[in-house]
């Protein structure tokens, strides 16, 4: 699935690129291989749209900041494909879905290659683990899933778990200014309110991963009274804990960059990442498991990103999976 006409992807690149100054009409016609005397025609929609492009008497084109609008161009035309990368951003942006997880899923069935995002406005049956439901209010959260190919074997699939963690969460700081914790095996927490949570979902192949979706929930614009009283007092968001108002453009933008780091770098940086902004790493948790209660001190990740639990007796054991929650002293 490719939707996204690659001349305006960059141009409204460009002019994101500019950061508010004038571009003149022949570079930025240029840039994206279409004719100056076309721009007008070609920038119209995103300006109906509510973006605040400038038109210079002296013939000059910009991009003052804009609203909190969003379409596939922008991210693609701020997220171009980088010199020896083989990932290629590919956005589809939605007013409504059931589930970015499920669209993603559906796409990597039939065979569309890493790097399809899909993000929504809203979503009418966004789900967390264990079938939970995630609380989606239109235009308020980024609600996006991002589909990969990597090559993994399905025994180290938990490595997307940590990875996306550490992502979501350096796209925190480079939008927000600040670093939320990670709360394993799937939360960013600030000031122990969950801010974001993922739901990864794998595809095998035989003992191999075919695909992955990585399904991710920010929440950006959230006043206290967009969640539900039974979350008001567990949830918060960019806007509660900073008192300002970001774009959704802006926070995926930022993802995908983050992806795109992280996904180049060893696995071993990542898990580092993860264990120095970790809330609940070197402290005694206990686990709910489909085994049942565990009890003990959360130790660290092994090499396949499933945590290790130091029990009573000394002995650590793996656990891929759980509900962990802080033992209160």
């Amino acid at each position: 699935m490719n939707v996204t006409p690659k001349q305006d992807a960059a141009l409204l690149g460009a002019l994101f690129s500019a950061k508010g100054q004038l571009v003149s009409r022949r570079e930025l016609a240029g840039g994206a291989g279409v004719s100056p005397d076309d721009l007008e025609r070609r920038l119209a929609p995103y300006v109906e749209a509510g973006y605040p492009v400038v038109f210079h008497p002296q013939g000059g084109i910009g991009m003052q900041e804009p609203p909190d609008v969003w379409c596939a161009e922008e991210i693609a035309g701020r997220c171009p494909a980088r010199e020896n990368s083989s990932l290629i951003w590919n956005p589809f942006l939605l007013a409504e879905t059931a589930s970015t997880n499920d669209v993603a899923r559906e796409q990597g069935r039939k065979g569309v290659k890493a790097g399809f995002v899909v993000a929504a406005s809203r979503q009418t049956r966004g789900r967390g683990r264990l079938g939970r439901s995630w609380e989606s209010p239109p235009n308020r959260g980024l609600y996006v899933s991002i589909l990969l190919r990597p090559d993994l074997a399905m025994t180290e699939a938990g490595r997307l778990t940590i990875l996306s963690s550490v992502a979501a969460m350096d796209a925190v700081e480079a939008v927000a200014g600040f670093r939320p914790q990670i709360k394993w095996p799937n939360d960013l927490l600030m000031n122990g309110r969950k801010l974001a949570g993922l739901l990864i979902e794998t595809e095998p192949m035989g003992a191999r991963l075919a695909f992955a979706v990585v399904g991710i929930g920010i929440n950006v614009g959230h006043e206290a009274e967009d969640f539900s009283p039974e979350v008001r007092g567990l949830a918060t968001s960019l806007r509660l804990v900073t008192g300002e108002m970001f774009r959704r453009a802006d926070m995926l933008v930022a993802l995908l960059q983050a992806f795109e780091r992280r996904l180049a770098r060893p696995f071993a940086e990542a898990r580092e990442a993860w264990a120095a902004s970790s809330l609940t790493l070197g402290q005694r948790v206990t686990l709910t498991t489909a085994r049942g209660t565990k009890h003990g001190q959360a130790v660290g990740l092994d090499e396949s990103g499933a945590l290790l639990l130091r029990g009573d007796s000394g002995e650590v054991e793996v656990v891929t999976a759980g509900d962990m929650s802080a033992v209160k002293s």
